[in-house]
């Protein structure tokens, strides 16, 4: 493979676009900002900052599609509205300018109180296009009309970019959950075989993967057919887990190795490495062989700690394969930003 292929290889395939996830942003926000300063310089439109403004705002701060997306339409439906309510109050304004201003005290008044709750970006550019677009009501009625303008072609300019150099959020989620999946193989292999964790940070580094999973699942759940319920239930598994690794490495220096014929040692960590090697490559066939059930602690003589340690995690990593069983394939079948946003907008 060339280096030119190589190269073209980080704008098309997920796992790359993640991996440069920064590099791409960057790339994107510049060809769009690119693309609405040519549209405003060739066009000669009026007021074509806002348009710049509008592109920042909607790719600035938000990397991910599922993101992106919901800031661009709530952004498109906040200046709509706020220019519908700028226009009236232009209009009132050549009646009586105390009903222009008791016309955009009341709106504003509205877009706070929703501003506090779902849907709080809308209705806070509701009242901030007002502002823009009406000013005092004594703003030419073409000037509000083409700032307006500016604002929409400015958003649909950021949706376009979102959905050429896609950075989805279900992506970077499920190959954080392979790092955590593969880390939690090779950390418990190490500790049930007794041998001394060669780095510690290794625990805290799978930690962190997890609170940045919990940042993503807003996102994820905008981008595909999940819940935030399994999200939620996959984010308790991966704590059950990091909770057990913590303590099987602290007991298990003062606790006996267990008999290799009769730990499950080898199971769980091929099923933690086979989900974790299903979620990069979007293979679910991976996920159909079910973890053999440990042996009961309590029917045992003399049970350990970490008998019970291990018995609690076979259940919770075949707990987990069986949820990722019907995860993974909702993941899969999420379409393209690019497919997304056509028929978003064909609606």
């Amino acid at each position: 493979m060339s280096r030119w292929q190589q190269s073209w290889r980080v704008l098309v395939v997920p796992y790359y676009l993640n991996r440069y996830a920064r590099q791409v942003h960057v790339l994107r926000v510049a060809l769009a900002f690119l693309a609405g300063l040519a549209l405003v310089v060739a066009s000669g439109m009026p007021h074509g900052g806002w348009m710049l403004v509008t592109i920042l705002i909607v790719l600035g701060g938000v990397p991910h599609w599922g993101g992106v997306r919901r800031k661009a339409l709530e952004r498109m439906g906040g200046s709509l509205l706020g220019a519908l309510a700028g226009l009236v109050a232009i209009v009132l304004h050549g009646v009586s300018p105390y009903a222009c201003y008791g016309w955009m005290l009341m709106v504003i008044a509205l877009s706070t109180w929703h501003a506090q709750g779902r849907g709080g970006y809308l209705a806070l550019l509701t009242g901030i296009t007002l502002v823009i677009v009406g000013g005092l009501g004594d703003e030419p009625i073409n000037e509000a009309l083409w700032r307006s303008c500016n604002v929409l072609v400015g958003s649909l300019i950021g949706m376009a970019a979102a959905a050429t150099l896609p950075l989805r959020a279900i992506d970077s989620w499920r190959f954080l959950l392979a790092d955590n999946l593969r880390e939690a193989a090779l950390l418990y292999n190490r500790i049930a075989q007794r041998f001394p964790l060669v780095d510690e940070a290794a625990l805290e580094q799978f930690n962190d993967r997890l609170i940045r999973m919990r940042g993503l699942m807003a996102s994820v759940t905008q981008e595909s057919s999940l819940s935030s319920s399994q999200l939620e239930r996959v984010q308790g598994f991966q704590r059950g887990i990091w909770t057990l690794l913590d303590r099987m490495a602290e007991v298990a220096s003062v606790t006996p190795a267990l008999a290799e014929d009769r730990s499950p040692r080898r199971a769980i960590v091929r099923t933690l490495l086979r989900a974790a090697h299903a979620l990069r490559f979007n293979q679910p066939q991976l996920l159909s062989e079910p973890l053999p059930e440990a042996d009961n602690p309590a029917a045992m003589l003399r049970p350990s700690h970490c008998h019970w340690l291990v018995a609690e995690l076979a259940l919770t990593a075949e707990a987990l394969r069986r949820e990722l069983q019907l995860i993974l394939p909702l993941l899969i079948a999420a379409p393209p930003p690019a497919r997304s946003l056509v028929r978003r907008l064909r609606r």
